[in-house]
Order: structure tokens, then C-alpha cells, then sequence
């Protein structure tokens, strides 16, 4: 149904722009353009801008001499390209989109600076854009390079210097139509995935624009379809029981019977026919059947998303203000995501004198209410975005405006159980009519009212940057990034929770004002040309909000380049952050009979866990120091090196924790509820602000390219044409040759030295790479390694993605068991054809033209973390599956570029 659905929409889309779309045009030659214009040389009043206001010359030749130039698209910020991806390389990683092609780089784009969580910032041609939704969608065949950026690149464009940047330099004459088709499964069942999508994209050298659509359906994957053991530690069953295993003595005739005082009995299944007799008890005397609800609970939910995005972008002449880039952009997003979370127990009171009893005495049956949906979980999530971004040049300054607003609206249902009231009563009148033991009747059954949590977010935000040379030093230009914004994020919350309402508003009104200055202190063949390349930067931001009151962020930098090819930096930097408004204000929601591992009782538990927001939080303090490494060491050959040491101080640490220890109950006791028999029955993981956190890291990593083959390059130009990136990273030659190889191979390895959270004042340090845990899966990996490598010729394609944590353990502390989490190697295949490369096929079959079919399976050996105690058992709460409920998964798509 899916895939009809999903087809249906397709075809819809490409029907009604398939007038006037053709097939990606050929690639223009290359132009001979003047070298870089400094600020103080002569323009002509009447030259008309490029799309967007970059360089666009590459190399030329002029009377023998080659003038070099910087790369079209280049940045603004003097930070050089850690890696730079062209055609061939971008191809070779095989992806169906700019989004699909991000999470596939995503090893070389993570940030250590960040607070956790944000991608890269995305640039296009050198210039920001209005959002991440402007281009996810285009297919990589627009994108010319793509450059990665460490994150001091961000301070020129107005952003923190704590993510990476990414720019994309799209080509300047291209337009398709991308139709793909996307099926995905678990190996092992229960789970697809189907997603369609489509894309329409158009440039030229005065105006882009494209349209997007998208359709994604996730069927659910419940416990049963996975190798799940759910034993109940209630005395509830669907069948039902019958007293407690710690209660009184049910009949004496019954232990006569069994040989033995009997407390607790299985009901038989033939007293769903008619009334038992007590002989009938005698094979379940003594032990409470345990139903473990796998049927009834989900593994990962059930899906569904469609979404509609576009954006367009055109020069407009704007008065004094000469020729303005503009960019419109729009994207309407709905998700829906279904869950159920187990059975509704009920207790009823079976008296002696009741037809369906054999019981000599008054006794309690306990027995699960079988309709799964009463505990269903459904999220409704709507979002509208809309966004501007106007570029221009200004007294020799580069100026960018950007305005946003967006809307999210969620609605979260979560089923309370079910009202028994009558059916409890019907037992309890001894009711002829009313087996207690056979399937019960629905019309004394009714839903109890749900728990409900809404919330409505705006945020309106609008910025203008500007860019540009304050003055001439001896070794280069002193450039500086100004910045003034304001924003309004706005977030409405309502939550019924068990009958009670509750109503929060958290209205945050932010100014902000930023200034960042890039100054050179000597250049290798100029000024102080001994010290080799040398710069130095700086910059301050001040933030002003309604609720929290005033932000610092201050920082600075130095960049030295002792020898060509090489780049050393240091940075340092101090900033206050305030937490999220969805970290205030998000509503509570109650998610019932969630498998957890009590570390003071050495069990698993089923609690209901407590999520939401906290409106006591207060802002953190971070300090960051950046040591940076990047070496290219060969002229000629596509190798770099890199690495990053970071160390951060965090006062007032914001965090969850979804996971119990012994440390974090001591800490927070009011967070953990226990019964009188000290069973462990509920957890509210809501943020908190801990003491302080520590965190040092390594972080390093190569990149290496081999191209073979293709026809004899032209004299005296270079292999696989184009312009070579300056500095210390490497490019990726642009366009390679027919019948070219291109192989790619990257590692990276992170490497923690240290991670240690003080969760108050006066308390013992926890070390989280030693013992120590704030979360569900063990403590923090001392080592993480990722390997790429991709392969491809003559429009076929194979690619490889291995990634590996450490072990870790978790202290169980006096009363409990240590837990050991092992290593997670994990390994994923993927190979597509470009049928439309293959002139053979094409020629027999036309209809292959612009074709692509890709089949990838990722976790080849179904990997998944295995967690034992310290007598070698695995808790309930960690089973395979539930820390890995997918495993190995096939993905197979077909994609028609036109």
C-alpha cells in the first residue's frame, strides 16, 4: 500500500514537471577570468554580479604565465578546506541525495566543540543559505565540490566557532528531475521501510530554484518478532493467577491436593469453558504464570512522514543597494509515530460463593486485560517553515540577511489502561453470567481517559551579517564578521496526567550582537616570511534574554603554517549557553512498563518512566581548548592528515538520565520511586543541571584518493583538470576522466582521555570511561573507529563503512552486580550501477537512460552489543535485541535522474 501510495505521489509530481525539464546539460568549458579584485581596485559601475557574489575565475593562462586564482565558491573565511570532494569522488560514494550524502560524510563532519547533537553548518557557493531544507533534497550529480571546514570557518559567517562547515559549489548550468524509490528491511522480519522521493532542480547563472517531495512509511516491530523475554514481575496474567506467591493459604483441600501449602496458583485454561474443580489447579499450584506482553509491546514504532519543500533564488536589483541574491524557501513536514507499551492488570475479588469457584475461601485473581490498544502511544507532529535569505555587496563589505520562522505543532495521546469498574463488580456480585476466567466481556470493559501532552513552538528569527576588510596589514588583509540578530521562540505546553491539567508558557525573546576579526601576522614569502604562514583571531558574543538575563561567549585563536601544506592551530574559548526551551518547557509524558535494570536489587524491572521538560534549569558554563593538525605531505598525491585535541570544562552541565545507578539515585532520591517492598516503580528522567563535567579527547584521522585509467590528460594541464585547492588540505581533482578509477579510503579514530561528570557539589567524580553511567548503554567508549572506503569505474560502484566502540563496564556499587558492555564492531556493504554509463545497455534500452539501482546492507554480520553481569547472565533490560532491535538490514533502491 505504501509503495502504491508512495508511486502514486510520484508519478503525480513528475507529470507536472515534466514540461520544460530536460536532461542535465553538459558541462561548460572552463572561463579565463582576472585574478582576485582586492578591495581597492577599480569596478565598473555597471558590472553585473554572478548568482551569488563569489570569484568565479579558475586558473588562466595569459602569454605563458598561469595566474592562479582561488576556487569558485570559496569561502570568506581564510580557513583553508580540511577536505575537498569533486565530481568524481562525490559520485563514487554512490548517494541519492545532498541529505543522504551528509550522513554518509558524517564521520568527517562531527564537531568535538559542540555541545552535542548539531550538524555542520551548510554553506552554497561560498555564501549561507536559509536552511538545511534549501538543499537536502538536490541530487550530488548538481554539486560541482563540496569542502569541509574545521569550525573556525563558522566565526566568518556569524555562527559559533563549535561546528563544522560544509560548502557545497553547485555547478553553474544544471537541471534534472530525481525520481527514486527506496525499500528497506530487517533481515531478520517485522521491519520496512519504504520511502519515495522526488526532486526538481534547476540553475543557470541567474536564478536556482527546486521542489521536493518525500513519503516514508515505517511498519512497527514488536517484541514478539524478536528473540525478547518479558517475565513479568507482577502477578498478572492473561490467563490469570491466583493469590500471591507471599499471600495466606488459599484452601486447605487445594494443598492437600498438592502436597503443599499453596499461596499462589495458575488459572488452567479449561476454566475459560465452564467451572473448574480444585483438581484442576493442581498441575499450576505453587507458581504464577507470567505472560510477557512481547505481543503487546513495540520494539520501534509504526511510521508515517510526507513532507513538501522548495526554495528559489534569483538576483533582484535593489536600488542603492545594487544587485541583491535572494532566496525563498518553504518546507511543510507531518510525522505520525505509533507505539504500544503492554496490558492493562487488573485485580478482582473471586468470593467463595461465586459458580465459577472451587475455593473454599474468598480469593484474589489477577488477570491482564487483553486489548493492546489501551496503552497505545500515538505522536502527531506538524511543522511549517518558511525562510529568506538576501546576499549583497555594500562599500566593499559583503552582507547577508536572514529571516525565519517556523511552527511546530505536536499532539501525544497515551492510553491510560482500561475502566474495569463494572467487570470488578460482575466478579465481586459472583454474576452467573460473568466467567471470570473466560474471555472478558468488552461491554463492561471501557477506555480510561488518556494522558494527553500538546505543545505549539514558533520561532521568528531575523540577522543581518556583514563581511569585509577593515584594513591592509603588511602580511594580508585584517577581515572582520559583524552580526546583529533577534529571535522570539515562543513554546505552548498542555499535559493531562492522570486526570490533572497542567498548562506551562515559556515565551524567550533573544538579541544578540557578535563581531569575530581574522588578522595575518606573516606570510611565508612575505612579511616575517621565517615564521612560515602565521594569523591570529578573536571574537565576542553577547546575548540578551527575556527569562535568563545576559551570555558571554568570548574566544580566540592562532593559525601557524611552519611549512607548505601543513596548518597548526589553537583555540580557546569561553561561553555561556542557555538550555533549550524544549529542555524547560517540553510537557510531561508518562510511558508505562519500561524494562529497566535496578542495580539495587540486581533485576529488571518494568517502571514507568517520567519524560519532559524542567522549568528549574539554569545556563551552563563552558570552557573549550582546541589544539588542531592538518598536513598534506605529498605535492602530488591525494593525501592528508588531521587531527584535533580538545579539552572542555562544562559548569552546570545540563543532562538526562535514562538509565538507574547508584550514583544518580544518591544524588536525586526523589527521582527514583520505590513500593514498600522496595520494588523500584517509577524514574523521571527530566534534565537536571549537574556540578561540572570534564572532557578530553583525541581525534585524528587520514584521507587518501588513487585515480587510475582514462585517456591521456591534455598537455600541460593537470590530472583530471581543474584547479588545485591551496593551503593545507587537499582536493579532490575536479571533474575526472571517462574511464577513470577513483578509489577513496578514510579513517578516522576518537580516542577519549577523559569523562568525568560531578553530579553535586562534595561528591566523588563519576568516571565514565571507568565504572561510571548516565546512560542505558554502559559508559562512554573509550575508542571509536570508522573506516570508508569507496570504489568506483565506469559507472559502477561498491562502498564499504566499518565502525567499532570499545567495551565499557558499569560499577553495580555495594549491593549490585558490575555490568559489562562488550566492543560493537560493525560492518556495512554497498554497491550500485549508474545503468545509464553503460552505452551497451543504453543503446538496447533506451529507458535506462539516467538510471541507478543500488542494493546496501548495512551491519553485514548482525552485530549487536552483548551486556553480562558479573556471573555472565544478561538482565532482561539488555538483551540483544532490545539494545539493537533492526540488526542487519537490506536496502535496495532504484533511482531515474532526468
Amino acid at each position: 500500500m505504501a509503495m502504491a501510495l508512495g508511486g502514486v505521489l510520484l508519478q503525480g509530481f513528475a507529470a507536472a514537471v515534466a514540461v520544460g525539464t530536460a536532461a542535465p546539460s553538459e558541462a561548460k568549458p572552463a572561463e579565463i577570468k582576472a585574478p582576485e579584485v582586492k578591495p581597492s581596485d577599480a569596478k565598473a559601475p555597471d558590472a553585473k554580479p554572478s548568482l551569488i557574489p563569489v570569484v568565479e575565475a579558475e586558473d588562466a593562462v595569459v602569454e605563458g604565465v598561469t595566474v592562479q586564482s582561488a576556487p569558485r565558491g570559496k569561502t570568506d573565511s581564510p580557513v583553508e578546506p580540511e577536505i575537498s570532494l569533486d565530481e568524481e569522488a562525490i559520485k563514487a560514494y554512490g548517494a541519492g541525495s545532498i541529505a543522504e550524502l551528509m550522513t554518509m560524510l558524517e564521520p568527517l563532519t562531527v564537531s568535538s566543540r559542540g555541545r552535542g547533537g548539531e550538524g555542520p553548518v551548510t554553506l552554497v557557493n561560498g555564501q549561507r543559505i536559509s536552511g538545511f531544507q534549501e538543499i537536502a533534497g538536490l541530487p550530488p550529480e548538481a554539486v560541482q565540490r563540496m569542502d569541509i571546514l574545521r569550525e573556525e570557518a563558522a566565526l566568518a559567517y556569524g555562527y559559533r566557532a563549535d561546528q563544522r562547515v560544509v560548502n557545497l559549489v553547485l555547478k553553474k548550468d544544471f537541471r534534472s528531475l530525481n525520481l527514486e524509490d527506496e525499500f528497506r528491511f530487517a533481515t531478520e522480519g517485522g521491519r520496512t521501510f519504504n520511502e519515495q522521493k522526488g526532486n526538481l532542480f534547476k540553475v543557470d547563472a541567474d536564478a536556482r530554484w527546486t521542489v521536493n517531495v518525500r513519503y516514508r512509511r515505517e511498519t512497527p516491530l514488536y517484541e514478539s518478532e524478536r528473540d525478547i523475554v518479558r517475565a513479568s514481575s507482577t502477578p498478572y496474567d492473561i490467563q490469570g493467577n491466583i493469590g500471591l506467591a507471599t499471600g495466606p493459604e488459599l484452601d486447605p483441600d487445594l494443598s492437600a491436593l498438592a502436597g503443599s501449602v499453596v499461596s499462589v496458583v495458575s488459572v488452567p485454561t479449561s476454566a475459560a469453558s465452564g467451572a473448574p474443580s480444585l483438581a484442576d489447579f493442581v498441575a499450576g499450584a505453587g507458581r504464577a504464570a507470567t505472560d510477557d506482553l512481547t505481543a503487546a509491546r513495540t520494539l520501534l514504532a509504526r511510521g508515517e512522514e510526507g513532507a513538501i519543500q522548495g526554495s528559489y533564488t534569483r538576483n533582484l536589483m535593489l536600488g542603492a543597494l545594487g544587485y541583491v541574491t535572494t532566496t525563498f524557501s518553504g518546507n511543510v513536514e507531518s510525522t505520525s509515530r505509533v507505539s504500544f507499551n503492554g496490558l492493562t492488570g487488573v485485580s478482582l475479588a473471586l468470593k467463595a460463593d461465586s459458580p465459577y469457584s472451587p475455593f473454599s475461601r474468598d480469593v484474589a485473581l489477577y488477570r491482564y486485560l487483553d486489548v493492546p490498544d489501551a496503552l497505545r502511544r500515538k505522536t502527531d507532529t506538524d511543522k511549517f517553515e518558511a525562510g529568506m535569505t538576501a546576499l549583497g555587496m555594500m562599500a566593499g563589505w559583503r552582507w547577508s540577511f536572514a529571516g525565519n520562522f517556523d511552527l511546530t505543532d505536536s499532539a501525544t495521546r497515551t492510553g491510560r489502561g482500561l475502566d474495569a469498574t463494572a467487570y470488578r463488580a460482575a466478579v465481586a456480585a459472583s454474576d452467573p453470567g460473568v466467567n471470570p476466567f473466560a474471555p472478558i466481556p468488552r461491554d463492561l470493559l471501557r477506555y480510561a481517559a488518556q494522558d494527553t501532552a500538546d505543545s505549539i513552538t514558533t520561532n521568528a528569527r531575523a540577522e543581518l551579517t556583514m563581511n569585509g576588510t577593515v584594513a591592509q596589514l603588511p602580511a594580508g588583509r585584517l577581515r572582520a564578521t559583524l552580526k546583529g540578530g533577534v529571535d522570539s521562540r515562543k513554546i505552548e505546553a498542555e499535559s493531562v496526567r492522570s486526570g490533572a491539567f497542567t498548562r506551562r508558557t515559556l515565551v524567550r525573546d533573544r538579541g544578540t550582537l557578535s563581531a569575530s576579526a581574522d588578522a595575518p601576522i606573516a606570510e611565508r614569502d612575505g612579511v616575517l616570511g621565517f615564521l612560515g604562514g602565521v594569523s591570529v583571531n578573536g571574537n565576542v558574543l553577547y546575548e540578551q534574554f527575556s527569562d535568563i538575563g545576559g551570555l558571554m561567549t568570548a574566544g580566540g585563536g592562532l593559525s601557524w603554517s611552519p611549512v607548505k601544506r601543513m596548518n597548526l592551530s589553537l583555540n580557546y574559548s569561553t561561553e555561556e549557553g542557555e538550555p533549550s526551551p524544549q529542555q524547560v518547557n517540553d510537557p510531561v509524558l508518562l510511558t508505562p512498563n519500561v524494562a529497566m535494570y535496578d542495580f539495587a536489587t540486581n533485576q529488571t524491572v518494568n517502571v514507568t518512566r517520567i519524560e519532559g521538560g524542567n522549568p528549574n534549569l539554569s545556563a551552563d558554563s563552558r570552557q573549550v581548548v582546541k589544539l588542531g593538525f592538518n598536513y598534506r605531505p605529498f605535492e602530488k598525491r591525494e593525501l592528508s592528515l588531521w587531527g584535533n585535541y580538545t579539552a572542555i570544562r562544562v559548569e552546570d552541565q545540563v543532562a538526562s538520565f535514562p538509565a538507574v545507578s547508584p550514583e544518580l539515585e544518591a544524588a536525586f532520591p526523589s527521582r527514583f520511586v520505590r513500593d514498600v517492598t522496595g520494588r523500584l516503580t517509577s524514574v523521571d528522567t527530566r534534565p537536571v543541571n549537574f556540578a561540572h563535567a570534564d572532557r578530553q579527547e583525541l581525534r585524528w584521522g587520514l584521507n587518501y584518493n588513487l585515480r587510475w585509467g582514462g585517456p591521456p590528460a591534455a598537455p600541460g594541464s593537470r590530472p583530471g583538470g581543474g584547479a588545485q585547492a591551496s593551503g593545507p588540505g587537499f582536493m579532490m581533482r575536479s571533474g575526472g576522466q571517462p574511464g577513470q578509477g577513483f578509489l577513496n579510503v578514510s579513517v578516522n579514530h576518537l580516542w577519549r582521555l577523559q569523562d568525568e561528570v560531578v553530579i553535586r557539589d562534595g561528591m566523588t567524580p563519576l568516571d565514565l570511561l571507568d565504572g561510571s553511567s548516565l546512560g542505558r548503554r554502559g559508559g562512554t567508549p573509550r575508542h571509536e573507529v570508522n573506516l570508508q572506503a569507496n570504489l568506483a569505474k565506469d559507472g559502477l560502484g561498491c562502498g564499504l563503512r566499518s565502525a567499532w566502540r570499545s567495551a565499557t563496564w558499569v560499577d553495580g556499587g555495594p549491593r549490585g552486580d558490575d555490568l559489562f558492555f562488550s566492543d560493537i564492531p560493525t560492518i556495512s556493504l554497498s554497491g550500485f550501477a549508474d545503468l545509464g554509463q553503460r552505452k551497451d545497455l543504453v543503446q538496447r534500452y533506451d529507458w535506462l537512460k539516467g538510471s541507478r539501482v543500488t542494493l546496501a546492507v548495512d551491519n553485514l554480520f548482525d552485530e549487536k552489543q552483548q551486556v553480562r553481569d558479573d556471573q555472565g547472565r544478561t538482565p532482561q533490560a539488555y538483551q540483544e535485541d532490545y539494545m539493537d532491535a533492526m540488526g542487519r538490514t537490506v536496502r535496495l533502491s532504484l533511482r531515474k535522474l532526468l
